[in-house]
């Protein structure tokens, strides 16, 4: 009998451990089984469909019509400056007593109007499409017009000198020869020119110091010359992601980030400030 009682404690204390380390391993046991059931997680990510590369991907999807439009505007940041006005010491009788400065032209809503937009890294061997009537630069009341040119490289287009006073074609690049050819009524009125490499091209009249005009020589078929209200467009575009680059002679550049999807119109805006 005594040994009897005093072994009860002892499976008392036995029962206590036994339902003690019972209940430790449960939630375990629960967190395991939750954890086996939820599902890792997955990545949904959306990768942005890549611009062609080559000329015949570029090719294909113009064919297959897989191409969208980019649209814009670009303004000017804060309040623009009045346009310059330069007096007149020579040949006034056809260039007149003053002239207003061509170099940074501001609408009343803030557009930037000549600044320049072009696609960056473009395949080489595009066919690029130019009319022959708007492929002429024109000296008229002792202005270049029009003040920005885009010409593809490789295509003549002609310099014209429509006043009755001398002037002088100097054109002055990076990649491009320069040319210096003094023109009159008569003699080499209207020049043949030809810049073979893409290039941004400044001209000028040394004659008339405040003539100046830029001819940009292009290497494929995106560019675009904004309009008086700073608009612009570039049309069958293949679909895809780019770099897109807006140049104003006075305010530098800016380049941003463009998607473009099928049978859509993207806009994009650009905001130069002053220098």
């Amino acid at each position: 009998m005594i040994i009897h009682r005093r072994s009860r404690p002892f499976q008392w204390v036995v029962l206590f451990l036994f339902i003690w380390l019972q209940g430790c391993d449960r939630p375990k046991e629960k967190k395991q089984a939750d954890s086996t059931q939820q599902p890792a997680p997955t990545s949904q990510t959306v990768v942005q469909k890549r611009a062609p590369r080559t000329q015949a991907e570029f090719q294909k999807a113009i064919e297959d019509g897989q191409v969208g439009t980019i649209r814009g505007r670009i303004f000017f940041s804060g309040e623009p400056p009045p346009p310059q006005e330069i007096r007149v010491a020579l040949n006034k009788s056809v260039c007149g007593s003053v002239q207003t400065s061509q170099s940074l032209l501001v609408s009343e809503k803030g557009g930037i109007q000549n600044a320049v937009v072009s696609l960056l890294k473009i395949p080489d061997g595009l066919p690029m499409d130019a009319s022959e009537s708007s492929l002429k630069l024109d000296q008229q009341q002792c202005v270049f017009i029009p003040h920005v040119l885009i010409v593809p490289a490789g295509t003549e287009f002609e310099v014209l000198n429509s006043d009755p006073v001398l002037h002088n074609f100097h054109a002055i690049g990076k990649q491009n020869k320069e040319i210096n050819i003094t023109q009159t009524r008569t003699k080499r009125r209207q020049l043949p020119v030809q810049f073979p490499e893409p290039d941004i091209i400044e001209v000028v009249c040394d004659v008339h110091s405040w003539m100046k005009a830029w001819i940009i020589v292009t290497e494929h078929p995106y560019y675009a010359l904004t309009d008086e209200e700073g608009q612009f467009r570039l049309e069958n575009v293949p679909e895809g992601s780019y770099r897109i680059k807006a140049w104003h002679e006075e305010l530098g550049e800016q380049v941003q980030e463009v998607t473009v999807q099928v049978n859509q119109d993207v806009g994009i805006d650009f905001e130069l400030s002053g220098p």
